[in-house]
């Protein structure tokens, strides 16, 4: 398990080796052939809570989603993305759920890239929230046919319900594979409500790796997109029992540290400057 201590030291070499990349030309990955020759790095530990989100958000190439009801699901709870529920707080951005009233739309967050993105390492620090009934999700997405997602069900982090098993749901989605993606589900070696961690998705043309706070949990090959799309991280609920739980009867607040984004996938290594990663 680890610890703030830890964390603290992992984050501040994360911070310090951000000030040199700037000279790299390429990024190489474990496992994965080839570079990439972009990098964003986003630090949110430094931001204030009187600061205004959309326009933090937007100097990094982040926007905050306003895009309406997401849809009602079988639940018959229908949600939607509220900007007013993306904030910054003392040194995290905020997504927040509120509390179900019991009628209308349960109200969650959205924030994606604003350009789009083919092949990625995206590496998300993130707090999870303590209110049962929440999903929340780092992912890549271009439609309901294409999606690279890590997702955290705030109902099962420890203990399965009558049909999902505990831990964290990693699952590909591609055009070609059909209606049904394919899963892997990952055990929490830590309670993800107490800290923050990291959560890191490497999508190659070939797999989707997967790793939390550094370490290497598994490899989808199956149903890997192969389209751009935007990367996102949102928070939400529709009462499906199967999958969000809930709606929460409490507000729910999911905290982000930091985001790293390389992206720019080239198949071969070529410069001055490579910098494994």
């Amino acid at each position: 398990m680890y610890t703030r201590s830890v964390y603290s030291l992992a984050l501040f070499a994360s911070v310090a080796a951000a000030q040199f990349w700037k000279d790299c030309t390429t990024f190489t990955l474990p496992n994965i052939t080839g570079g990439y020759r972009s990098r964003t790095f986003i630090d949110f530990s430094g931001v204030t809570a009187d600061q205004n989100a959309r326009e933090v958000l937007a100097s990094h190439g982040l926007v905050i989603s306003d895009n309406g009801a997401s849809g009602t699901d079988s639940s018959g709870v229908p949600h939607v993305f509220a900007p007013e529920n993306v904030a910054l707080t003392d040194g995290a951005l905020s997504l927040k759920v509120s509390a179900y009233s019991g009628s209308g739309n349960v109200l969650g967050a959205q924030v994606s890239t604003e350009s789009q993105i083919k092949y990625a390492s995206v590496r998300t620090v993130q707090k999870s929230s303590k209110v049962p009934g929440v999903r929340e999700g780092n992912f890549f997405y271009r439609d309901s046919n294409a999606e690279i997602d890590m997702a955290i069900l705030t109902s099962t982090i420890f203990e399965k319900s009558d049909c999902r098993r505990e831990g964290i749901w990693a699952r590909t989605k591609a055009p070609e594979g059909g209606d049904k993606p394919t899963h892997r589900i990952f055990d929490f070696g830590f309670d993800p409500t107490e800290d923050f961690h990291e959560y890191r998705i490497d999508w190659a043309p070939d797999a989707a790796y997967f790793y939390i706070d550094g370490k290497y949990q598994g490899l989808i090959t199956e149903n890997v997109p192969s389209v751009d799309g935007h990367w996102m991280w949102n928070a939400w609920s529709n009462g499906d029992p199967c999958w969000s739980a809930g709606p929460p009867n409490a507000d729910s607040i999911t905290q982000i540290k930091s985001i790293d984004i390389i992206t720019e996938y080239t198949g071969e290594v070529v410069g001055p400057n490579v910098c494994p990663l």
